[in-house]
């Protein structure tokens, strides 16, 4: 069996699509299956580039011809977030694929979803089923698209491990944001809420994690950035970046997790590898009831739940959070643990099991 992983990228950020596309096409490499990842991203490790699916490349019919003899020898074509990066370009690939009468199948993957109609109306014409990672994005899906044929594949994440030293000093609580730094990820919550306490006289770190960007600005505001420069200087906010293989020794080395994105709706918090793998790693953890997090948390003791977008409530989870001591995991604790990780694990079995069945009938 041939599959072709298509995205917009494959550099290895911190958490995201790109973590789960290299980890589950290096699984996939592993099983009896051709596998490959196109991406639109020059330098992309372990992918092949295409000018076609980069962002900054304006839409070239030729580049579509290309990419098209990239895909006519699989089975499978398997597209992250086509609603998202160049959905003109999906659709003139369908077209030149159908004309030169392609028998393989598409497989579209929506790893987050919003609340514009026109990207619905675009996804309920695609010609594949959808693929989702949680049970939030499918009643989502399911609920704007009860036509739709949806089906939850585990997210992948490499298990391989490499140290990393968190910056910070010795005593007081280490507090991690290690998700991309970006509005929408709360990061400005965070920030306000740890300055808040620092001004208070609390004995903190903070490190926010995800600071090298793709292309878009994190949107935080330069105020708050000039309050954080002088925590800064003086060794208390940290500001740093690893890779994925370097997540878990950064998460093991917190005291606390904490993850606020801000959207209750459509797009919420799809998943959080992040947070599951602090689950994994039995940290205590503050997280929004966006999205997935709460469905991920409900039954790991060591969370704490507050209002997406509520500052006073992040800062309070926060001040009552610092102190406490070291989580003692419970049995259900570890069984989550266990849980995720297997997922994480076998993604790659899940796919492949996946692509043989819908590939069957054709």
């Amino acid at each position: 069996m041939r599959i072709v992983h298509v995205h917009w990228t494959g550099l290895p950020v911190t958490g995201g699509v790109e973590t789960h596309l290299r980890a589950v096409v290096g699984q996939l490499g592993a099983l009896p299956c051709d596998v490959r990842a196109v991406v639109g991203t020059p330098r992309s490790p372990d992918c092949d580039y295409d000018p076609a699916l980069d962002i900054e490349v304006p839409f070239d019919p030729a580049g579509i011809a290309a990419l098209a003899e990239r895909c006519l020898s699989a089975d499978v074509v398997h597209w992250h977030n086509p609603q998202w990066h160049k959905p003109d370009v999906v659709t003139a690939l369908v077209a030149r694929l159908r004309e030169c009468r392609w028998p393989g199948r598409f497989v579209f993957d929506l790893h987050n979803i919003d609340e514009q109609p026109e990207r619905w109306a675009f996804l309920a014409g695609l010609p594949g089923p959808l693929v989702v990672h949680s049970a939030f994005v499918a009643g989502e899906v399911r609920r704007r698209l009860p036509a739709a044929e949806v089906t939850t594949l585990p997210l992948a994440l490499s298990l391989i491990e490499a140290p990393f030293r968190l910056p910070g000093g010795a005593g007081g609580t280490t507090v991690l944001q290690p998700s991309r730094m970006t509005r929408w990820k709360g990061s400005h919550l965070s920030l306000e809420a740890s300055l808040t306490l620092l001004d208070e006289g609390a004995d903190l770190h903070f490190v926010h994690a995800g600071t090298q960007h793709l292309i878009w600005p994190p949107g935080i505001p330069d105020a708050l950035l000039e309050r954080a420069a002088v925590w800064q200087e003086k060794g208390r906010v940290h500001f740093t970046h690893y890779r994925p293989e370097q997540s878990w020794a950064a998460i093991r080395a917190s005291d606390l997790v904490i993850h606020p994105t801000i959207d209750r709706g459509a797009h919420g918090e799809p998943f959080s590898l992040s947070v599951a793998q602090a689950v994994i790693c039995g940290r205590r953890i503050i997280a929004s009831d966006s999205g997935n997090l709460p469905l991920l948390l409900g039954d790991y003791s060591a969370a704490t739940l507050v209002p997406a977008g509520d500052v006073r409530a992040l800062t309070e989870a926060l001040r009552e959070a610092v102190d406490r001591p070291a989580v003692a995991p419970t049995t259900a604790d570890r069984a989550l643990a266990q849980h995720l990780r297997d997922g994480f694990a076998t993604a790659g079995r899940h796919h492949l099991a996946y692509y043989r069945a819908l590939a069957g009938p054709a």
